[in-house]
């Protein structure tokens, strides 16, 4: 006689199936889920509308609407592009209804412990403006794909499947965005 197997620990199970529980109503499964995926969306949403505080209204947006989406969430394994299905929309409507373009973002606060001197910290956020600066110069469909591939840290073909477009098509426009970013960098250097 064989015995069932343990269950597996929230923390040890797949997304599709946290989303299943969640579907079920177990909130703990979903409480996981938003552990394990809301760093990179908050970091994606701020980077995308330009404030940090504004960036985490609409990460909590996001993970309520994939609340309220749940039960109809189709498990293919695809959930992180879901996720961030629902947040470039969500960042997309917020730019659309305040009219304004990319705004900068503070630079991410260094931990008490790890203060560095004064003047390696204005460095780091006079770096980090000019970085939000050239991204905000960036044709939309090439400034969305680097904040995906590199704020979201999704693959290219988790982008593809979001974007509705071909991976060949997705890595174009992370490589010209790039390249471009680069360029207005070294300008802005120079000047």
């Amino acid at each position: 006689m064989r015995q069932a197997p343990l269950p597996l620990p929230a923390d040890a199970r797949a997304d599709d199936e946290l989303m299943q529980l969640a579907a079920a109503g177990e909130r703990a499964a979903f409480e996981v889920l938003v552990r394990r995926h809301q760093a990179r969306v908050r970091a994606y949403c701020a980077r995308w509308c330009g404030s940090s505080a504004h960036g985490d209204d609409l990460a909590q947006e996001c993970f309520v609407e994939l609340w309220r989406r749940r039960s109809r969430y189709v498990p293919e394994g695809k959930l992180k592009a879901y996720l961030f299905h629902i947040a470039a929309n969500r960042c997309k409507n917020q730019q659309r209804a305040e009219g304004r373009r990319l705004a900068l973002v503070d630079a991410e606060p260094v931990p008490a412990g790890e203060r560095a001197p004064i003047s390696e910290r204005f460095a780091l956020r006079e770096r980090h403006e000019h970085v939000q600066t050239g991204l905000a110069k960036l044709p939309e469909p090439q400034r969305e794909a680097v904040l995906l591939r590199y704020s979201a840290e999704l693959d290219y073909a988790e982008i593809a499947s979001l974007l509705g477009a071909p991976e060949a098509t997705v890595r174009s426009r992370v490589f010209l965005g790039l390249i471009k970013l680069r360029r207005l960098l070294r300008r802005e250097n120079e000047a």
